[in-house]
């Protein structure tokens, strides 16, 4: 199939991106690897960071100066103050479209507080904002005549003479290798928090497989070490309290019902503060019970649900919280237009490193990026597009493709796959989360490395290639792999402690060294060089110093 652009991805900026670049005239299609419904974007659920009503309580320039601010030190001034500029029109664009914001008797758009926020501008639709918005955008994609693929795996980008020819793609249905042909690229296929298997609000899905394939095409990546903690997920699963709960005015609370800090803080230190205080012995609770029943099923209706599948509820009981892995800053270095290192590709979205969240991204800000950033790289896919002609595509490469899958289909499993996952989500939980050292980081990388030497021994225990969902896991656990090496590596290399990247043994800030951004490539098929502008082989150096040790 032959296509002028393709997207990959549903959530908002992936839906934004092909809704721009089909409104251009486009051919278009948006590839997802399974229910478009189920991306990280419709679990989001908090609300969208926008600048209303001027004259009363907020300004733009707040927005921004909060933004920068929760940033720490680590942020492009120049594209919040566009994100922040563009907001309001984002809002205006979506009630048009027919999403259906909270409003009050007078027919005002409703705004909560979020954390990190010097106001309260989050507009939201109860607590199932994202879901709703990206059900509008699907349906304005479907009515323009937007191609959605769904149960579509991206594997990989072609090339021909260095230059965007296409995408190699798993169909699912029948685990089939095939190839699209397209003039321009939008990655937009989310972040890798999910690699925290079992202590992430993300599903498994989240592996980072299109940063993975950026980085194998030979583009860079930035700021992998920054994975941002939620402060309120469930202790049993990791699954989502929203915000919202905290916005509306939820309290945290220990077993003494004491309130032990301050709800509203940025994501960073709010989880630091909940982590030393279960390390301290004791458990912490959601109590919204306050609020009452007529705001708790009206503001919060997914947490109550959500509460009710335990058998808590929110009305009358507290809820036990712990922090779990969320959102992924870092990703595929992108320009101020979206552009990356590979002519004609271009990254949105939870997958790019945009730089508008720094060091620690403030809720409510990851929608509005999306949105935002999804639009841009929909119209500059769309004018690459229009200026040259398809590239032919390489079957040889292809054909590797084909043989990559036909070797995990194949031959006996020696592994757990299921296991395995789970098993590196604890160990970087436990190692590489919310507090690290070199040590911790170092133990996590080897571990890394140990799974590495026994990915050739995961091979599909079930043969069928109708909907294997085996074989899908297995390549996402291969990609997860390489995003846990350069995160970790990263973090090695990141010698302070910013925004929710905390280490024990550098505490503190270091503007002298590190008030940059990081870098990565993949120099070879086994090496990877991180720099923060002078480059550093770490992958390589770790390597030879684990030999010759």
């Amino acid at each position: 199939m032959l296509y002028d652009v393709i997207v990959v991805g549903s959530g908002i900026s992936g839906l934004y991106a092909a809704l721009y670049a089909k409104k251009s005239g486009l051919n278009v299609a948006v590839l997802t690897k399974g229910n478009p419904f189920r991306s990280n974007s419709s679990v989001a659920s908090g609300g969208f960071n926008a600048v209303i009503n001027l004259a009363q309580y907020d300004s733009i320039q707040r927005h921004v100066d909060d933004t920068v601010k929760g940033s720490d030190g680590l942020s492009h001034i120049s594209k919040i103050e566009g994100m922040c500029k563009e907001a309001p029109h984002i809002i205006s664009e979506l009630k048009e479209m027919g999403v259906k914001f909270d409003e009050d008797e007078n027919g005002n758009l409703q705004q909560r507080p979020f954390g990190g926020g010097s106001a309260n501008r989050t507009c939201y639709i109860a607590d199932k904002t994202g879901a709703s918005i990206v059900q509008t955008l699907f349906l304005a994609c479907r009515n323009e005549g937007v191609h959605i693929l769904s149960n579509h795996k991206f594997l990989n980008i072609t090339k021909y003479k260095g230059e965007l020819s296409g995408v190699t793609v798993l169909r699912r249905h029948n685990s089939q290798v095939v190839a699209f042909a397209c003039k321009s690229l939008v990655l937009a296929g989310g972040g890798y928090a999910g690699i925290f298997r079992g202590y992430s609000t993300n599903s498994q899905e989240s592996s980072g497989d299109v940063i993975a394939a950026a980085l194998r095409a030979g583009m860079r990546l930035s700021n992998m070490e920054f994975i941002q903690f939620h402060p309120t997920t469930l202790v049993q699963s990791g699954a989502l309290v929203s915000e919202a709960a905290r916005g509306e005015g939820g309290h945290l609370i220990d077993e003494t019902g004491k309130r032990f800090t301050n709800e509203l803080m940025t994501r960073d230190k709010l989880s630091r503060e909940i982590v030393q205080h279960i390390l301290a012995g004791h458990k912490v609770y959601l109590d919204v019970r306050h609020l009452g029943k007529e705001v708790i099923e009206t503001k919060l209706p997914s947490a109550q649900k959500l509460a009710l599948g335990i058998d808590i509820d929110l009305v009358n009981e507290v809820l036990e919280i712990a922090p779990s892995a969320h959102y992924s800053i870092g990703g595929i270095w992108t320009r101020e237009d979206t552009s990356t290192d590979l002519s004609n590709v271009f990254a949105c979205g939870e997958c790019a490193a945009t730089g508008v969240h720094g060091a620690n991204r403030l809720g409510g800000n990851s929608l509005l990026e999306g949105a935002y950033f999804g639009r841009m790289a929909g119209l500059a896919a769309a004018r690459k597009a229009k200026t040259r002609e398809f590239q032919p595509i390489d079957y040889a490469y292809v054909q590797l493709e084909v043989r990559r899958v036909e070797l995990v289909l194949q031959g006996d499993s020696l592994y757990n796959i299921n296991s395995m996952r789970k098993s590196l989500g604890e160990h970087l939980f436990r190692n590489t989360g919310v507090f690290k050292d070199e040590n911790s980081l170092l133990d996590s990388l080897e571990y890394v490395y140990y799974l590495m030497e026994r990915q050739y021994g995961m091979h599909c225990i079930n043969k069928d290639l109708h909907n294997n969902v085996e074989l899908a896991s297995i390549l996402e656990f291969k990609n997860a792999l390489l995003i846990a090496e350069a995160m970790i590596l990263s973090a090695l290399e990141r010698k302070e402690s910013r925004g929710v990247h905390y280490r024990h043994d550098y505490p503190n800030k270091d503007d002298k060294n590190f008030s940059v951004d990081s870098f990565m490539v993949q120099i070879t098929n086994s090496y990877l060089k991180v720099s923060f502008g002078t480059p550093i082989y770490a992958g390589l150096w770790y390597k030879l110093k684990k030999i010759f040790s």
